[in-house]
């Protein structure tokens, strides 16, 4: 009855993040436990793979949120979970198009032109870009 009440709540919060299906939010894998990448580098620790934006350490793809407004991040801790920030430190240093905002729980997040940066869990590999265009509101940033 527990587990069903969380289900229950999580569908609800993940329909009011701009998300119409729990598979369009989280693809296949359901077990709700994904690393979060952070940096300890106060520049913004990113390059370039295969025309679209990636962290420099992992080089996995980043992504952005449609209903996020400029330094603001409008997914929520239900959300997260398929989405995790790209994590920046309290002394992140801005560098051309990319910036570092607080979230509302207190930590960094980096934002390239004033979007916030996200990962998508589903991604294992470098390359992946598995959470483009998912539920038309999520998308790579390209470089080219």
């Amino acid at each position: 009855m527990k587990r069903i009440l969380m289900l229950s709540a999580l569908t609800g919060v993940l329909a009011v993040s701009g998300c119409t299906t729990m598979k369009n939010m989280v693809g296949m894998d359901t077990t709700g436990t994904h690393e979060v990448k952070s940096t300890a580098s106060n520049t913004v620790p990113v390059t370039s793979k295969n025309g679209v934006l990636v962290d420099s350490k992992n080089h996995m793809t980043l992504y952005t949120f449609d209903k996020d407004s400029m330094n603001k991040s409008e997914c929520g801790a239900a959300c997260l979970v398929a989405w995790p920030a790209f994590k920046a430190p309290s002394n992140a240093k801005a560098t051309g198009q990319f910036t570092a905002f607080q979230r509302e729980d207190g930590s960094y997040q980096w934002a390239v032109n004033g979007k916030p940066l996200y990962f998508y869990a589903n991604d294992t590999k470098v390359g992946d870009v598995d959470g483009d265009n998912k539920g038309g509101v999520w998308h790579v940033v390209k470089t080219k």
